[in-house]
């Protein structure tokens, strides 16, 4: 043990004094990038960005394919599943193959960003620009996206919650009330959002608010006697909760057999709808500790005279336009577009088709028009189609299935009658989901028609 020792001190007493190794530079690989690898990295930033903007998978392979058919030499194959897009090129023998991969990072939709990104990439494969350009472009587009007002933003929630009381022939107190409701809602979900508060667990607070609104409004309502109808004010926040889901990108996804994709898309609209039916059991029990009382059954509402829906409708979707950073223009189109939808939707009723049936058919009529407005206006198509089946979209039967399953047990006779009504609700989700998919793909074909004919004019002519 004592030799060990004197043997290391003396090699350490060696050391001392003993200029250092020299240290061998490292050879650092070159940074410049090839052309190619430059189209792909290119191709992978619009991707990701118009990704996590909720748009179709489809649509975006179709998109990154255009642009990499423009500057690859060799194919690319491009796969998505929802948080992870992978992009890889065989680039025959003699050289190794190329693989990127980045991770998806769900954010809120910014319609101008998106029409932008579409713009750019068919820009890029109708006209060939040179690469340096688009670098150019998509960075600018990246850097500094166009964005409306904070304030803006919180008022188009506010007018999509009070458009929905509006459709039901609410009092003017009823709609502003609703209407500061969904101003309030909106700012909470975008803050808790930036601060990276999972969705499931945002639906939870943002439901619970709005059940806790509503117990203050029966607490005015008792004492005031300012005849408040609580079911109003709870479908009106809502609504607004529901429609930020993504089940028609999902259904187009499971449809284009991205199934991974769709079906982690469902399955987010699950937890989502899940977090609303906790929200709203907490509220309950509050309301049921603090002594206070609310109707919980299918209240009977009935909707407003024809003139009223129509521009509850029209409010409602060109809110939602708008809360999306929609410019002037397209929160207009996409408030007619809803108008419209609505339109179709009555009409299909007053045929003696099934509420089902008829937001369906509404839906494909919407997913239809997209198509070309989207094209003819330089809108993007899930802008029109988000916000045109709005209006269809089941928030008083979801609140009333919810609120029946909650407050009754098992055993009661009554919830099997709510267990129906949310499964009513369930299948009008479906139906409008599926009826603006299958609109979107029928109208594909017949805009790239139209545009050929429009395209033999003599104009500018339009890419397809």
């Amino acid at each position: 043990m004592k030799i060990g020792i004197i043997t290391l001190l003396k090699n350490s007493l060696r050391r001392i004094g003993r200029e250092p190794e020299p240290i061998e530079p490292l050879v650092k690989i070159d940074e410049s990038l090839t052309p190619n690898m430059r189209a792909l990295r290119l191709v992978m930033s619009l991707a990701e960005q118009l990704l996590s903007m909720g748009v179709a998978a489809s649509d975006v392979v179709h998109m990154a394919l255009g642009i990499t058919n423009t500057y690859c030499k060799r194919r690319v194959h491009i796969d998505i599943s929802y948080t992870q897009i992978t992009i890889s090129q065989d680039r025959g023998i003699d050289r190794e193959p190329l693989t990127l991969m980045r991770a998806i990072v769900p954010d809120d939709a910014n319609y101008q960003q998106i029409q932008a990104l579409q713009t750019l990439a068919l820009n890029i494969r109708d006209t060939s620009m040179p690469l340096a350009d688009a670098e150019k472009k998509l960075d600018a587009i990246l850097s500094s996206p166009q964005k409306l007002p904070r304030w803006l933003i919180y008022t188009a929630g506010g007018a999509v919650s009070a458009g929905v009381v509006l459709s039901y022939g609410g009092e003017p107190l009823m709609i502003a009330i609703t209407f500061v409701l969904g101003f309030l809602i909106t700012g909470l979900l975008r803050w808790m959002g930036h601060r990276g508060v999972a969705t499931f667990y945002s639906q939870i607070v943002a439901s619970l608010c709005i059940i806790l609104a509503t117990i203050g409004a029966v607490q005015l309502d008792a004492f005031f006697a300012l005849s408040l109808n609580p079911t109003l004010i709870a479908i009106g926040g809502i609504v607004l909760l529901v429609a930020g889901m993504m089940i028609v990108g999902a259904f187009q996804d499971a449809i284009d057999e991205y199934y991974i994709t769709a079906n982690a898309r469902l399955l987010k609209v699950a937890m989502a709808t899940g977090g609303i039916a906790v929200g709203v059991l907490m509220g309950l029990f509050i309301a049921t500790r603090l002594g206070v009382s609310f109707p919980a059954t299918p209240d009977r509402l009935t909707l407003a005279d024809t003139q009223m829906q129509y521009i509850g409708a029209l409010i409602v979707a060109a809110g939602f336009a708008m809360r999306n950073h929609a410019r002037l223009s397209g929160t207009i189109i996409a408030g007619g577009v809803g108008l419209f939808g609505w339109w179709v939707s009555r009409l299909a009723l007053s045929w003696d088709f099934g509420i089902v049936i008829a937001c369906g058919i509404a839906a494909a009529v919407v997913g239809l028009m997209a198509t070309f407005v989207s094209r003819f206006w330089k809108i993007p198509s899930l802008a029109i189609i988000s916000a045109g089946i709005v209006p269809l979209v089941p928030g008083l039967s979801l609140y009333n299935g919810l609120m029946g399953i909650i407050d009754h047990p098992p055993s009661d006779p009554y919830f099997m009658t709510a267990l129906s009504v949310l499964f009513q609700a369930v299948m009008i989700g479906f139906a409008v989901a599926a009826g603006a998919t299958l609109g979107n793909m029928v109208g594909r074909p017949l805009r790239r028609r139209v545009i050929q004919l429009y395209n033999h004019l003599p104009r500018r002519k339009l890419s397809r």
